[in-house]
């Protein structure tokens, strides 16, 4: 005889699902002994660069690297509304240690998907000079973005520094809040 824990996950409401006759009921009061509910990676900001530095830390190891964070990429990611959680927080970070030619991860090197797209997306309309211009400007940034798909590249192609334009990105940001 075997004693064994099993400990699962998901993230569907088994009860739900036992009412409806999509999930077995014995299996559910087998499994459900402790249930426990964890919030999702973006209601818990405050752990995203904890845990970027622990897993950074655990694949410097595996790897024989010696990568950091750079703080600019740090902000980008800890404002990520990471959609697949802890696992695509551990796999990018992974990615990163092993795909970097750099030991300081910055932010030419995050996938484009840990910028904010900008909320303009037709010809400005409205506002004073100053906003639509702003708003030119995001529409034609984010155009290169994702036509270059990098920072650095987008940069290159608009003829303005990378910092510049990562700083642009972070001030739209602000204004939006």
């Amino acid at each position: 005889m075997a004693n064994v824990r099993l400990i699962t996950a998901t993230h569907q409401d088994l009860n739900e699902r036992v009412k409806q006759g999509l999930f077995r009921e014995d299996l559910f009061y087998r499994i459900s002994v402790l249930p426990l509910w964890l919030p999702p990676l973006r209601q818990r900001r405050d752990e995203v660069i904890p845990l970027l530095n622990y897993y950074l830390d655990h694949f410097n190891q595996l790897h024989g690297v010696e990568r950091v964070w750079n703080p600019e990429a740090l902000e980008l990611l800890s404002s990520y509304s990471w959609p697949g959680n802890i696992r695509e927080l551990i796999n990018l970070t992974e990615r990163l240690s092993v795909t970097v030619s750099d030991n300081d991860i910055t932010a030419t090197a995050l996938p484009n998907e840990i910028f904010p797209s900008t909320p303009f997306s037709q010809p400005p309309v409205s506002g004073d000079l100053r906003q639509q211009v702003m708003q030119f400007e995001q529409q034609i940034i984010q155009q290169a973005l994702t036509r270059h798909g990098t920072t650095r590249a987008a940069a290159a192609a608009l003829g303005i520094d990378q910092s510049t334009l990562v700083k642009k990105q972070r001030r739209w940001r602000q204004e939006l809040i």
